[in-house]
């Protein structure tokens, strides 16, 4: 049904029906009253003249007597309707503009409009509920890739900066509580196109409506959800939300791994960040006493983990008996006052954690800290992202912003799931091994950003290699990784996962033979994908990386390959 045609009609009912009653009267007048014709015998108005009379009056008031000049008591009845049809006219004119501002009015064409918008789209999209940082910074990145979204998000001025934000392609949004069932249906929760749902919002109780609904509506979306509670995060788990991300864990795990095994952190903070940290600053010995400043759910995390690995830690807090702490020692206060840092012994501390919910204090602590002791790590909570130039100015060590940890984690998960299980499987490998991956990685791309992303080798991604694999041709990982334009140049990228059925390969050789429905993850520098895909699904292309020889291809395609290549030497 057209929500928007009912509420017009409603609204309008008044004004049209006393616009029907005038005109009535009007024209039934007209056709009563006796006129006389030109020659002076008796003479009445038919109905069409009768309304057309009263049309044109009721509208200009600028007329001529038709079909012939009326009476007097034909007169005296102009003047009725002349005044009757004009405040009728304004009455209505009034009422239609009144609907047409009425902000209920605006909000339902908006969301009909978003409707029809969301149930005519023909290509995969993800449902995004919450559109603050961490929604900002993950649309921006996923839309960088090509990846479709829609967007919902309760505040109005979050989706008018959706419409302002310089995204390459226009994303359908709407203004509404995602946590009504009504519009995760606008927005395409049961759309064949929907691969998932992202929960983003900044409220635990509605990202969790969010889940159970989608879960409900269509249980075989992919959801995704953010948290900020272990109850709330339990709870997602128990009825199959399928990635809960909660970012103090998260941030706790990835500090941990940085002082146990930095080798290893690095190599996740290269994969998953766009700005990755020099390799040199992972050859630090962290090993000693930590210090945290607040323990709310980033403190308790990262202390419950330091005392699991026999790090010993000195919890500062400025009311310690407000809260169940472990058995560590705890020194009572802020952590911004210098009588509260050396009473905690941070001058023989390796490393000070500023966890509280104020960005002020926490930068008041660190620059405290680094007075009393120049060489301490600084680890660092920043809980606006406005405030990012201010820590970067602090130099901190380690930056916990909580929605960039979420957008990060949730673009691995859409844009590559290898690489979430490459990841994983990463614990399983020696420090050794991940200081020479992370040697590789420096040598491909150096300051430039490490790109990561993943292939299957089947008839509809990689048309051109999976017809010559169906023909029992010999395809390996080196002819990926050749360049498209000169086959004796190796692209700048590395194989880092090979999946075949429910094996493993962890750095495949590149003599590796390939098959059918296998499924491999790269990394290397962002023309390297480009160049990649020419050679996956260009026969012409690939029959010349394997043979050498360009068979029936012409100049036409060359000169357009080189174009989209750019410079060979990026790739």
């Amino acid at each position: 049904m057209n929500y928007v045609a009912y509420l017009v009609l409603r609204r309008l009912r008044a004004p049209l029906i006393a616009l029907i009653v005038v005109w009535s009267l009007a024209v039934l007048g007209y056709v009563l009253i006796p006129g006389v014709d030109g020659n002076g015998n008796p003479y009445r108005m038919d109905f069409l003249h009768a309304f057309y009379f009263v049309s044109y009056m009721g509208s200009t008031i600028g007329f001529g007597e038709i079909p012939y000049a009326f009476t007097p008591l034909q007169r005296y009845w102009t003047l009725f309707c002349i005044y009757a049809t004009v405040v009728c006219w304004f009455y209505s004119i009034g009422a239609v503009v009144t609907t047409f501002r009425d902000p209920n009015f605006l909000n339902l064409v908006r969301r009909t409009r978003f409707h029809y918008r969301v149930l005519k789209m023909r290509e995969p999209f993800y449902l995004v509920c919450g559109y603050g940082a961490t929604g900002s910074a993950l649309v921006t990145d996923l839309a960088l890739h090509g990846v479709q979204m829609v967007v919902v998000d309760i505040d109005s001025i979050r989706i008018d900066a959706l419409e302002l934000d310089n995204h390459p392609f226009d994303i359908p949004r709407l203004c509404a509580d995602a946590g009504d069932p009504e519009v995760l249906q606008d927005a395409g929760v049961q759309h064949a196109m929907c691969r998932g749902v992202l929960c983003l919002t900044n409220n635990d109780q509605v990202n969790l409506y969010v889940a159970i609904a989608s879960k409900l509506l269509a249980p075989e979306r992919v959801v995704i959800s953010r948290v900020s509670s272990r109850e709330t995060a339990a709870n997602m788990v128990s009825f199959g939300t399928d990635h809960v991300i909660d970012p103090f864990e998260t941030f706790a795990d990835y500090l941990t791994q940085a002082i146990l095994l930095p080798f290893h952190q690095m190599v996740y903070h290269w994969l998953i960040s766009p700005h990755h940290r020099p390799i040199e600053t992972a050859r630090k010995a962290w090993h000693g006493r930590w210090i945290i400043c607040g323990y709310g759910r980033l403190g308790r995390a990262l202390q419950l983990r330091l005392e699991a690995n026999g790090l010993p830690s000195v919890v500062i807090d400025p009311n310690p008996t407000e809260r169940e702490h472990e058995e560590c020692r705890i020194v009572e206060g802020r952590g911004t006052e210098a009588v509260t840092l050396l009473e905690a012994d941070i001058r023989h501390a390796v490393g000070i954690v500023a966890g509280t919910p104020d960005d002020a204090s926490n930068l008041s602590i660190l620059m405290t800290a680094r007075e009393l002791n120049p060489g301490v790590v600084t680890v660092a909570r920043q809980n606006r992202p406005t405030n990012d130039p201010l820590f970067r100015a602090a130099r901190v060590d380690f930056t916990m912003d909580p929605s960039l940890i979420i957008a990060q984690r949730m673009s691995a998960l859409i844009k590559s799931p290898m690489l979430i299980e490459f990841l994983e499987g990463l614990n399983r490998q020696s420090e050794d091994w991940c200081e020479n991956l992370l040697k590789s990685f420096n040598e491909m791309v150096h300051e430039n950003r490490l790109e990561n992303w993943s292939v299957r080798l089947s008839k509809q991604e990689t048309p051109a290699v999976y017809e010559c694999l169906r023909h029992g041709d010999a395809v390996t990982l080196q002819t990926l990784l050749a360049h498209p334009l000169e086959r004796d140049v190796q692209l700048r990228a590395l194989p880092l996962l090979l999946q075949r059925g429910d094996e493993q390969h962890f750095m495949p050789a590149q003599e590796q033979l390939l098959r059918i429905d296998d499924r491999i993850l790269f990394a290397g520098q962002v023309r390297a994908q480009s160049s990649m895909a020419w050679t996956l699904n260009n026969e012409n292309v690939l029959r010349y990386v394997v043979t050498g020889h360009e068979g029936a291809s012409g100049l036409l395609w060359k000169r357009f390959l080189r174009q989209s290549q750019g410079e060979r030497s990026g790739g």
